[in-house]
């Protein structure tokens, strides 16, 4: 599914780049996705593997491109109206005052009304939701239609050339390792919670969810004034979010185990690791796309790191978490993690040293 899901993400950027239409793209892709989600309830899909794989991989293709193409559609609507009070961050904190507030009640859900609630209250509903505030509210195609084949032949070319830039290879290769290096954190934070300490009670898993979103949102909203004001680059804010995941996952290995509640004391740090890393990849992404890639360019960023850089770091972390001696345990697996930051982070930097030098 993620591999699916990262060429769907470029398949449906380039349909936006070409067409200059986010609207009928986000709600086509949208309602096909809800159809598609509901068939997992249906007998035949239960009880077929074959079909199942198939109705996964549907899903992946369908629900892939919501997030690039709104972050590319929030870009280019800041700088088509000249909005200079608000920045990405300032529109990407409400994805985390929705996240945070649903992992609050979605496990309550689940509890009274079966799994089946998953499929009504978050995805039915929520998505149709959101499929009315886009018909309603926003506007449609404002340019002309597609792109002759020769403006789209020059996109591509100049999008290509980007890619063979140093800067770019360079932020791509920090975005793959650092989501792999992540994923640890991100994808069996909650596993490590409830199998090595004592007594972890089910309402703290919601609640570090929710701590996590919750200092995501202010990282959001000030984080962009750092490049606004000249004061540090995204390039700075990268290695500042990188330092303070290697300082998380130490914090991590230290927790003594008959304290789960002391996570809430960490999960503060995700502000900074993931809010303020994800705001500064986006603006880099920014900076390097061509004109008429901005859809492309930010697919192409947010796949390799919700979809490869995860799948690769999920597969590798969740051999390693096994308990001694099939594998390293958690504690063992965040102090690994910490170190092989710390190393990419100096060999980063001086990727970037020595980059600057040669131009």
């Amino acid at each position: 599914m993620p591999l699916v899901s990262f060429f769907g993400q470029l398949f449906w950027s380039a349909v936006v780049d070409r067409s200059g239409d986010y609207k009928r793209t986000l709600i086509g892709t949208s309602l096909a996705g809800i159809v598609v989600v509901f068939s997992y309830l249906l007998p035949c899909v239960k009880g077929s593997l074959g079909v199942l794989m198939v109705v996964t991989l549907l899903h992946g293709f369908f629900a892939s491109p919501s997030g690039p193409i709104v972050d590319a559609l929030c870009l280019k609507v800041l700088a088509e109206e000249g909005v200079t009070k608000e920045a990405y961050g300032d529109q990407r904190l409400w994805s985390a005052v929705g996240w945070g507030g649903m992992a609050l009640v979605a496990g309550q859900l689940i509890d009274i009304f079966g799994s089946s609630a998953m499929f009504f209250s978050c995805v039915a509903a929520l998505v149709l939701v959101n499929v009315g505030i886009i018909a309603k509210w926003m506007p449609g195609q404002r340019h002309r239609g597609s792109r002759s084949s020769s403006e789209e032949q020059a996109s591509s070319t100049a999008f290509s050339d980007v890619l063979q830039k140093f800067e770019a290879r360079w932020l791509l290769l920090n975005l793959v390792l650092y989501g792999i290096l992540m994923a640890l954190v991100e994808n069996f934070l909650n596993v490590f919670l409830l199998q090595d300490f004592v007594g972890t009670p089910t309402v703290l898993i919601g609640l570090a969810t929710a701590m996590m979103c919750a200092f995501e949102i202010p990282v959001f909203k000030y984080i962009g004034r750092l490049w606004q004001n000249g004061r540090f680059g995204a390039v700075t804010v990268l290695m500042a979010a990188e330092a303070l995941l290697a300082v998380r996952c130490l914090l991590y290995a230290a927790l003594p185990r008959s304290q789960p509640w002391l996570v809430l004391l960490v999960e503060p740090l995700h502000g900074l690791t993931f809010a303020g890393m994800w705001c500064a990849t986006v603006e880099y992404a920014r900076q390097l796309a061509p004109p008429g890639t901005e859809a492309k360019m930010q697919a192409l960023v947010n796949g390799l790191f919700y979809q490869i850089s995860f799948a690769a770091g999920s597969l590798l972390w969740g051999f390693l978490v096994q308990r001694p001696p099939r594998g390293l345990g958690f504690t063992r697996c965040f102090l690994l993690d910490a170190a092989l930051i710390c190393f990419w982070l100096v060999a980063w930097g001086a990727g970037w040293s020595l980059g600057r030098r040669k131009r």
